[in-house]
């Protein structure tokens, strides 16, 4: 395995604070939190595979900058597999989202993309959505390796018309 290199970070809410002028215990403004940063280590097995690491879940805060990154991430490394290791329990929906679109983005790039599941119940999350028919989903980093060899990027999935049917 290579060095692991930490790629960029997300800002996140600080613990125990409260949007004090309203008393309501929302999150302040996320611009006062830059300090506060989650690190999404990145790391290649060959030339052509990364691996990068997803520790903490992802919510509608960090949606658009975890994505913003990964992407970013698959355009410098120029990998053709690309495997994203979700080591949290939480997998949200903004999280399966965000999986969604890095996949759609990766195979934009002619890369296949890969999630490594390791708990049970972020693996559950993958199959009660059915997202697992368009992302490679395995339980440990080998599999994701065995799953990938010699795949071409899967289907793209469905997208709903405007009067709601699936296409």
């Amino acid at each position: 395995m290579g060095k692991t290199t930490p790629i960029f970070g997300i800002s996140r809410w600080g613990r125990g604070t409260t949007d004090t002028a309203s008393g309501s215990g929302s999150p302040l403004a996320r611009h006062a939190f830059e300090e506060s940063v989650l690190l999404f280590p990145c790391h290649r097995l060959t030339e052509d595979q990364i691996v990068i690491q997803i520790d903490d879940a992802i919510d509608f805060n960090t949606e658009d900058i975890a994505h913003g990154h990964l992407c970013g991430e698959i355009s410098r490394s120029a990998a053709r597999t690309v495997i994203i290791d979700v080591q949290t329990p939480l997998v949200t929906a903004t999280a399966v989202s965000v999986l969604l679109r890095t996949r759609q983005f990766a195979h934009s790039r002619g890369a296949v993309l890969c999630v490594v599941a390791r708990r049970s119940l972020a693996r559950r999350v993958f199959r009660t959505t059915g997202v697992c028919r368009y992302l490679r989903v395995a339980a440990t980093l080998p599999g994701a390796v065995r799953l990938t060899r010699g795949c071409r990027p899967l289907s793209e999935p469905p997208t709903r018309q405007g009067d709601g049917a699936l296409a």
